[in-house]
């Protein structure tokens, strides 16, 4: 029995290792210079860690989170400019999104080949059966990170740019745009209502400083109620592309900027909507499909709904996720570059 569980998971270890450096191999084909330096460079840049701060005393550990977070950034901002520093900056924001996934595709590799060489050298049959259980889990969702990484790195849209479409399918190109912390905003008028649209900036992969960027609209413009479009994790039954709408604020991460917003409209007494486009984690991280894009257009229309049951006042409407692939404004969804269902991804 252990025979064959060591060579299943052998073969699955094999091609989790073979995905890796196929991963390692996208990045380093952004680079003008492929040679054997900046293979070891990118080689060495996939063990990139962040310590979390201590949570031993809680006090203030968001503003220690927070300032890791952005020296880590500061790093991978850093790697992308050696790897391509004559790129374009949309470019060089994919690269840095592409390095995420990879380094994550290679901290699970690693992990898994940790177990496995356990196991062989105690011959603990518990690790071994744990392993076989949880690995189709695992590999479902290694695989849909890699074909993400493959995303990112030809700009394609993914899953998890529904918060963004959605508030691009909102702007017009009348609308005076202007940039805030990887953010870009615009203000319109509409009936009565002053409306503040932001999203993170396109086309290139991109989150956005989404708490500094809300704080500092809602001090500028008085804000009263916050409308925020976000892609959210399905139950298994459910389909793909459905809209649900609750209260709360909704992003996903470390908590750190939910964090910073909470507090914020705690103060300022502020109303929040929030719409979610509901999709599988795989769906998120690989390359946007039409159910996603119904979705979004599905959850344009409750945004609109929101507005009408507001009363007079200023109104912030925010799509949270990753801009790969999407441009700040869209007049025309069908210029989205969606997966082909029947080939597979583009």
């Amino acid at each position: 029995m252990r025979i064959r569980i060591f060579s299943t998971l052998q073969k699955a270890l094999i091609e989790m290792e073979n995905m890796v450096q196929e991963s390692r191999d996208i990045i380093i084909k952004f680079s003008k210079e492929k040679d054997k330096k900046t293979r070891e460079k990118v080689n060495e840049f996939l063990d990139f860690f962040v310590i979390p701060p201590t949570n031993l005393d809680p006090n203030g550990i968001v503003q220690k989170f927070n300032k890791i977070l952005e020296l880590s950034e500061s790093r991978f901002k850093n790697m992308a400019n050696t790897i391509a520093s004559e790129a374009s900056r949309e470019t060089k924001a994919n690269i840095i999104m592409t390095l995420k996934v990879a380094i994550g595709l290679n901290s699970v590799y690693k992990m898994i080949r940790h177990n496995l060489e356990l196991a062989k050298k105690t011959g603990n049959l518990q690790i071994l059966i744990a392993l076989q259980m949880n690995m189709p889990l695992i590999m479902r969702i290694f695989k849909a990170q890699f074909k993400g990484a493959k995303a990112f790195s030809k700009g394609l849209p993914v899953g998890d740019g529904a918060g963004p479409l959605t508030t691009a399918m909102l702007l017009k190109k009348d609308d005076k745009i202007e940039s805030i912390d990887e953010m870009i905003y615009a203000k319109r008028e509409c009936n009565s209502r002053k409306l503040i649209i932001l999203r993170p900036e396109g086309p290139g992969a991109r989150l956005g400083k989404i708490a500094k960027a809300v704080n500092t609209l809602i001090d500028r413009f008085n804000i009263q109620k916050i409308i925020m479009i976000d892609a959210a994790v399905k139950m298994e039954g459910e389909e793909t592309g459905k809209v649900a709408e609750g209260v709360g604020i909704v992003i996903g991460g470390t908590g750190v900027e939910k964090w910073f917003i909470e507090d914020k409209i705690l103060k300022a007494d502020i109303e929040i909507d929030s719409i979610v486009i509901k999709m599988s984690p795989e769906e998120a991280i690989t390359q946007m499909n039409k159910k996603i894009l119904k979705g979004c257009e599905t959850a344009l229309e409750r945004v609109k709904s929101s507005i009408e049951r507001t009363e007079d006042g200023n109104i912030l409407i925010v799509g949270v996720g990753n801009s790969c692939g999407i441009p700040n404004i869209i007049e025309d969804p069908s210029i989205i570059k969606l997966k082909d269902d029947e080939k597979g991804d583009t």
